[in-house]
Protein backbone atom coordinates (compact mmCIF):
# COMPACT_ATOMS: atom_id res chain seq x y z
CA UNK A 1 0.00 0.00 0.00
CA UNK A 2 2.84 2.40 0.83
CA UNK A 3 4.48 1.54 -2.48
CA UNK A 4 1.31 2.54 -4.35
CA UNK A 5 1.21 5.91 -2.54
CA UNK A 6 4.87 6.60 -3.39
CA UNK A 7 4.34 5.72 -7.07
CA UNK A 8 1.23 7.93 -7.19
CA UNK A 9 3.06 10.86 -5.61
CA UNK A 10 6.04 10.48 -7.97
CA UNK A 11 3.73 10.27 -11.00
CA UNK A 12 1.84 13.34 -9.80
CA UNK A 13 5.09 15.32 -9.35
CA UNK A 14 6.31 14.32 -12.82
CA UNK A 15 2.99 15.39 -14.33
CA UNK A 16 3.14 18.77 -12.57
CA UNK A 17 6.75 19.25 -13.66
CA UNK A 18 5.90 18.50 -17.30
CA UNK A 19 2.95 20.89 -17.24
CA UNK A 20 5.11 23.64 -15.73
CA UNK A 21 7.79 23.18 -18.43
CA UNK A 22 5.13 23.20 -21.15
CA UNK A 23 3.72 26.47 -19.79
CA UNK A 24 7.24 27.97 -19.62
CA UNK A 25 7.83 26.92 -23.21
CA UNK A 26 4.56 28.52 -24.35
CA UNK A 27 5.38 31.69 -22.41
CA UNK A 28 8.80 31.90 -24.08
CA UNK A 29 7.19 31.37 -27.47
CA UNK A 30 4.70 34.19 -26.82
CA UNK A 31 7.49 36.50 -25.62
CA UNK A 32 9.50 35.81 -28.78
CA UNK A 33 6.46 36.55 -30.94
CA UNK A 34 5.73 39.74 -29.04
CA UNK A 35 9.33 40.92 -29.25
CA UNK A 36 9.47 40.27 -32.98
CA UNK A 37 6.17 41.96 -33.67
CA UNK A 38 3.96 41.65 -36.70
CA UNK A 39 5.47 40.12 -39.83
CA UNK A 40 6.08 42.94 -42.32
CA UNK A 41 5.45 40.84 -45.43
CA UNK A 42 2.00 39.78 -44.20
CA UNK A 43 1.23 43.39 -43.20
CA UNK A 44 2.54 44.70 -46.56
CA UNK A 45 0.23 42.43 -48.52
CA UNK A 46 -2.87 43.27 -46.49
CA UNK A 47 -2.08 46.99 -46.26
CA UNK A 48 -1.93 47.36 -50.04
CA UNK A 49 -5.00 45.24 -50.82
CA UNK A 50 -7.51 46.17 -48.10
CA UNK A 51 -8.58 49.82 -47.91
CA UNK A 52 -10.23 49.49 -44.49
CA UNK A 53 -7.12 47.85 -43.04
CA UNK A 54 -4.93 50.49 -44.69
CA UNK A 55 -6.73 53.45 -43.17
CA UNK A 56 -6.55 51.75 -39.75
CA UNK A 57 -2.77 51.48 -40.08
CA UNK A 58 -1.98 55.04 -41.12
CA UNK A 59 -0.78 56.87 -38.01
CA UNK A 60 -2.78 60.09 -38.48
CA UNK A 61 -1.79 62.89 -38.35
CA UNK A 62 0.86 61.58 -40.74
CA UNK A 63 4.02 63.42 -41.72
CA UNK A 64 4.61 64.16 -45.40
CA UNK A 65 2.53 65.94 -48.00
CA UNK A 66 0.73 65.49 -51.28
CA UNK A 67 1.75 67.85 -54.07
CA UNK A 68 0.17 67.64 -57.50
CA UNK A 69 0.89 70.70 -59.62
CA UNK A 70 -0.41 73.66 -57.60
CA UNK A 71 -2.51 71.48 -55.25
CA UNK A 72 -0.69 70.92 -51.97
CA UNK A 73 -2.14 69.38 -48.81
CA UNK A 74 -1.32 67.41 -45.70
CA UNK A 75 -2.76 63.93 -45.41
CA UNK A 76 -5.95 63.40 -43.43
CA UNK A 77 -8.42 60.53 -43.23
CA UNK A 78 -10.80 62.60 -45.35
CA UNK A 79 -8.40 63.15 -48.28
CA UNK A 80 -6.51 59.85 -48.06
CA UNK A 81 -5.91 58.04 -51.37
CA UNK A 82 -5.56 54.26 -51.30
CA UNK A 83 -2.01 53.06 -51.98
CA UNK A 84 -2.07 49.78 -53.90
CA UNK A 85 1.65 49.32 -54.70
CA UNK A 86 3.30 47.12 -52.06
CA UNK A 87 6.79 47.74 -50.71
CA UNK A 88 9.21 45.78 -52.87
CA UNK A 89 12.81 44.65 -52.51
CA UNK A 90 13.52 45.61 -56.10
CA UNK A 91 12.12 48.16 -58.47
CA UNK A 92 9.48 46.65 -60.71
CA UNK A 93 8.30 49.93 -62.23
CA UNK A 94 10.26 51.01 -65.30
CA UNK A 95 11.78 54.50 -65.55
CA UNK A 96 11.74 55.01 -61.77
CA UNK A 97 14.75 55.04 -59.47
CA UNK A 98 14.16 53.09 -56.25
CA UNK A 99 15.71 52.80 -52.80
CA UNK A 100 14.72 50.64 -49.86
CA UNK A 101 16.07 50.72 -46.30
CA UNK A 102 14.88 48.01 -43.91
CA UNK A 103 15.51 47.50 -40.22
CA UNK A 104 13.58 45.46 -37.67
CA UNK A 105 11.46 48.49 -36.77
CA UNK A 106 11.57 50.84 -39.78
CA UNK A 107 11.05 50.50 -43.55
CA UNK A 108 11.81 53.46 -45.83
CA UNK A 109 11.01 53.18 -49.52
CA UNK A 110 11.51 55.87 -52.12
CA UNK A 111 10.64 56.10 -55.83
CA UNK A 112 11.63 59.01 -58.04
CA UNK A 113 12.33 60.04 -61.60
CA UNK A 114 15.58 62.01 -61.62
CA UNK A 115 15.24 65.70 -62.55
CA UNK A 116 11.48 65.41 -63.06
CA UNK A 117 9.82 66.77 -59.91
CA UNK A 118 8.33 63.34 -59.19
CA UNK A 119 9.10 61.62 -55.88
CA UNK A 120 7.27 59.24 -53.55
CA UNK A 121 8.62 58.34 -50.14
CA UNK A 122 6.91 56.26 -47.51
CA UNK A 123 8.00 55.12 -44.10
CA UNK A 124 6.56 52.28 -42.07
CA UNK A 125 7.33 51.94 -38.39
CA UNK A 126 6.74 49.14 -35.91
CA UNK A 127 4.64 50.63 -33.09
CA UNK A 128 3.56 48.38 -30.22
CA UNK A 129 4.39 45.34 -32.38
CA UNK A 130 2.21 46.46 -35.31
CA UNK A 131 3.32 48.14 -38.53
CA UNK A 132 2.00 51.62 -39.35
CA UNK A 133 2.58 54.06 -42.18
CA UNK A 134 4.05 57.11 -40.41
CA UNK A 135 5.31 59.20 -43.34
CA UNK A 136 4.08 59.60 -46.92
CA UNK A 137 5.40 62.16 -49.36
CA UNK A 138 3.81 62.11 -52.81
CA UNK A 139 5.21 64.88 -54.98
CA UNK A 140 4.32 65.29 -58.64
CA UNK A 141 5.22 68.72 -60.00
Amino acid sequence: MNCLKVVSIVAFLILISCQHKKQESLSESKKTTILKGENFDVFNSQFHSDSVFQISRVDFPIDGISVSGFDRHNWTKENWKFINVPVSEKNEIQNYAHSLVKTDTLIIERFWIPDSGFEVERQFKLIKNKWFLVYYNNINL
